[in-house]
């Protein structure tokens, strides 16, 4: 099993929006001493969403004989190894500009769907902004890991 720790990024805009919901809930429910419902409408669209980034960010990334699976609390992902064209370390320059099409920027990490001005449309599992993997399928499919150690991870794959 491979970790997947989050950057400092992560950890501050995970930070941020925890305890923003938390002091909204507080204020909401110490100052508006009212019966309209509405009021609660920004933690009730927002405790939700980060319910759903925890449960489906990776926490860690496994090896089998069969797939690579992102090991996440609400389910697992798996890469079909049979189906793996290629899988190499690449840096931030190899990657170019990313930029979310529909994805999570930094709450527990960086999930879903990007696409990068070098390597195209991609899903990402991503934990941190560094030690990339990328995935290529023969389908031309792409996905992005960033398991601790790469070294051991690369190693695990090509056994």
């Amino acid at each position: 099993m491979f970790k997947a720790s989050l950057d400092i990024t992560s950890k501050i805009v995970t930070s941020s929006l925890v305890f923003f919901v938390f002091i909204i809930a507080i204020l909401e429910n110490t100052f508006l001493k009212t019966n309209e419902p509405f009021i609660y409408l920004p933690v009730v669209l927002l405790l939700p969403l980060l319910i759903g980034t925890y449960i489906y960010s990776p926490k860690s990334y496994s090896v089998d004989m069969d797939y690579i699976i992102v090991n996440r609390i609400a389910s697992n992902f798996f890469i079909s190894r049979k189906e793996i064209k290629s899988i190499v370390k690449i840096s931030a320059e190899e990657m170019g500009m990313p930029w979310r099409t529909f994805g999570n920027g930094g709450v527990f990490g960086y999930t879903g769907y990007y696409s990068s001005s070098k390597l195209g449309k991609m899903r990402w599992f991503v934990s941190q902004r560094k030690n990339y993997v990328l995935i290529t399928m023969k389908n031309e499919r792409k996905y992005l890991v960033s398991p601790d150690d790469v070294a051991g991870f690369l190693a695990a794959t090509q056994s």
